[in-house]
């Protein structure tokens, strides 16, 4: 009798559970709600999966028969497992440029009195490390103060360089690109208020070929979990609650921002008369809106020729990916790596490097 009981149960556990994945992968595939709480579904796609994963397994040994559709719904699922994880191996190529980007933090400027050897090192690395093209974000560079003339020591070896601040060199904080080849004409737009969050175009002349290169960061979600947790562990379940509603606030309003912002972005790409490489921080898991109709566009570097999950935040939630390059589909991606143990900002670095050979498009 109890078994029987038990059976029933997880069977009507096990379908509200499929039908929720089959919602999340409706949404994720279609993109056909654009309101703010379609974020959050899609958010929780990986827990949705798993949960079918779970039931499926449990189904095997009791009952497998009803173990058919949690698998069903599972191999519905594949193309989302490629957003999570991949294991590719880098490939060689010729006529090749390497694109790096990092969120930098803004060089850990709030608090250097507290850390000059930390803020040292983050900006030495990233003036050292050698790459074709190099997109920050959170970029900070103060004329006044030698230790952050951050600009002119980056362009030592990438001489080109355009930003989204309107501030000049003075206290500038936002969206910028170096570059080692010519750049032939940029734009930019600011989300809101802060340099920080916006969209910043470079065209780039290398040898034959032109690039068009778009580095973003959308609208940050100001998500503090290691703060819920503490208030958790000291017992102060009011304040938790507080920082909990908190979060679902920045989340919606993130979510929102995103809508509005991605469709600029999109526009830059299909109005580009070049193959475009785009990165920067998304602020948003690979299961998003903005990282769907992005991907509708472009390739990801890390879907193509990256390794393991990818993880780029370097700080609580740690196991997601917000950082991404994508690449229009006459580039070819040989290798998309990310730096997980450098462990200078908030974010890791990644690269990607990629191969112009294929036949670019032609002004028309």
């Amino acid at each position: 009798m109890f078994k029987k009981i038990a059976t029933s149960l997880l069977w009507l556990t096990s379908l509200p559970v499929c039908i929720y994945t089959l919602v999340t992968y409706l949404l994720s595939y279609t993109l056909v709600i654009e309101h703010w709480s379609a974020g959050f579904i899609m958010m929780t796609l990986p827990f949705a999966m798993l949960g079918c994963f779970v039931i499926a397994f449990t189904w095997l040994f009791i009952r497998p028969s009803r173990a058919i559709l949690p698998i069903l719904i599972l191999c519905l699922g594949y193309p989302f497992i490629k957003r999570t994880i991949v294991f590719k191996d880098p490939q060689k190529g010729e006529n090749t440029l390497s694109v790096f980007s990092y969120n930098v933090f803004s060089f850990c400027g709030d608090e250097y009195t507290g850390d000059k050897v930390k803020a040292t090192n983050l900006i030495n690395y990233a003036a050292d490390y050698e790459a074709d093209v190099k997109c920050f974000q959170e970029f900070y560079n103060l004329e006044s103060d030698k230790r952050f003339r951050t600009v002119s020591l980056m362009q030592k070896e990438n001489p080109y360089m355009v930003s989204n601040s309107e501030r000049g060199n003075q206290g500038l904080v936002g969206l910028i690109i170096f570059s080692a080849y010519p750049i032939i004409h940029h734009q930019g737009k600011v989300f809101g208020r802060r340099n920080a969050n916006g969209y910043l175009v470079a065209d780039i002349a290398r040898k034959k070929d032109t690039i068009r290169v778009i580095n973003i960061q959308l609208q940050s979600m100001g998500i503090r979990v290691n703060k819920v947790v503490s208030e958790v562990k000291g017992k102060d379940y009011e304040e938790a609650k507080k920082e909990g509603k908190g979060i679902v606030s920045s989340l919606k309003m993130g979510f929102q921002k995103h809508g509005e912002e991605v469709k600029l972005i999109e526009k830059m790409i299909d109005e580009s008369p070049y193959p475009v490489i785009l990165c920067g921080d998304f602020n948003e898991t690979p299961y998003g809106n903005a990282y769907g109709s992005i991907r509708d566009r472009l390739k990801n570097a890390f879907e193509e020729a990256g390794n393991g999950f990818g993880f780029t935040l370097n700080r609580s939630p740690r196991l997601v990916r917000i950082d991404n390059q994508f690449c229009s589909e006459e580039i070819k991606v040989l290798d998309f790596k990310t730096f997980r143990s450098v462990l200078l900002s908030d974010h890791f670095p990644i690269l990607g490097r990629y191969s112009l050979d294929k036949k670019q498009k032609v002004d028309k």
